[in-house]
């Protein structure tokens, strides 16, 4: 055998708990590896000091590199130890998503809640080197979230996790990706659409000014995110048409979108009209909507606070705005590629989801359905369809 445990007072090879020539409990790993004689005197996951059982954990796990012809030597040394530590490796991780956040390539949002699952549920994996983290640490860590978390919130924090490790094995720090346990089941908040009566009804008790920056995301369905960040130089008049290409991220502008793309969208009549209103005598840099009583643009914050406060419906700022847009468009007869077109979906499904049929629609549908009639089979015999 390439490598077993010794005694690390007297040097006897050891198969028990406690030296039976000295009664020591203390080891060492010793492993001839290539005409060469290492000596491993330090646990990997916690830098202690080796006895019996985990000398002969980490044993097993060199014996396994060793068969597969990987063993370094070099890998177990206490600086690679510390270097793949799961709080080494995620200390790492989300230092690259900082520079990808600051290059504008990653939201500053999906930053703040990284580092979130980071400091407060990533924790029970530190000390653990990275390559030794299975389904069984996986399972545990999933049965251990407190069922207070709503689901989303809890695959949310899975998901984070998967990141991190796809993130290692891109990086070759581990070998394969571990089978992830999944979080079943969906407590989400039933999502509802308004028609453009209610709509329009929410929106007369709307202190007049703030009504036209919430109607003019009736009239586009932006993303609430991209109509606080629309700027005078992005509108196209004599196109009917105006230029989306940045968006609120939390605090932060970011001059890109959720699908990091800049799309010209169509402006309705009602939407020129608004937009004309509010580009007059502006600097082209200006945000179109400017909240009087901040002097500043709009932020998703202030939007939601003021349909919740004044609207008297029940449905959020987002559902009333931009659900209740794609709703409005494909119940007015768009098709499904041209309801993604305008929603600026990447895939179909997406837009699907956004799609939430009335039930009066629904009902009137129903209702018009036709009657049994009467058709004649091939032998000439009256049946009922």
């Amino acid at each position: 055998m390439a490598g077993h445990v010794r005694c690390a007072v007297c040097e006897t090879r050891r198969n028990e708990a406690v030296c039976p020539r000295c009664d020591s409990p203390k080891c060492y790993i010793y492993v001839y590896w290539k005409g060469k004689e290492y000596k491993f005197r330090r646990f990997h996951v916690d830098g202690g000091i080796f006895d019996y059982p985990r000398a002969l954990r980490q044993l097993t796990n060199m014996r396994t590199e060793m068969d597969k012809r990987a063993f370094n030597p070099a890998d177990w040394l206490p600086q690679k130890i510390k270097e793949r530590k799961f709080e080494h490796q995620a200390a790492l991780w989300i230092a690259q998503k900082e520079v990808e956040e600051r290059r504008g390539e990653f939201s500053p949002e999906t930053l703040k809640n990284y580092r979130g699952y980071a400091k407060h549920h990533f924790t029970c994996f530190h000390g653990y080197d990275v390559r030794e983290i299975r389904r069984e640490q996986l399972e545990s860590f999933k049965d251990a979230m407190p069922p207070t978390l709503k689901i989303k919130t809890r695959k949310n924090i899975m998901n984070a996790l998967h990141a991190l490790f796809n993130w290692m094995y891109r990086r070759e720090t581990i070998e394969k990706m571990p089978a992830f346990p999944t979080i079943e089941g969906d407590d989400s908040a039933v999502r509802v659409a308004l028609d453009y009566d209610e709509q329009m009804e929410g929106l007369s008790k709307i202190p007049e000014q703030h009504r036209d920056v919430i109607e003019f995301g009736f009239e586009t369905g932006l993303r609430p995110g991209e109509l606080c960040a629309l700027k005078v130089k992005d509108l196209d008049l004599k196109g009917y048409q105006t230029l989306i290409q940045r968006t609120w991220s939390g605090s932060k502008l970011r001059e890109t979108t959720k699908g990091k793309s800049k799309r010209w969208i169509p402006l309705s009549d009602r939407a020129l009209e608004i937009a004309r209103k509010h580009i007059a005598d502006k600097h082209p840099e200006t945000f179109l909507f400017v909240n009087p009583k901040t002097a500043r643009g709009y932020r998703i914050k202030t939007l939601n606070n003021v349909w919740k406060a004044f609207s008297g419906l029940h449905t959020v700022h987002y559902e009333a705005s931009r659900h209740s847009f794609c709703t409005q468009i494909v119940e007015s007869g768009a098709d499904v590629l041209q309801a993604r077109e305008l929603m600026r979906h990447t895939n179909i499904r997406s837009t699907q989801k956004y799609f939430h049929g009335s039930v009066k629609r629904l009902r009137d549908i129903v209702n018009q359905r036709g009657k049994v009639v009467s058709f004649r089979n091939p032998s000439g015999k009256a049946q009922e369809g």
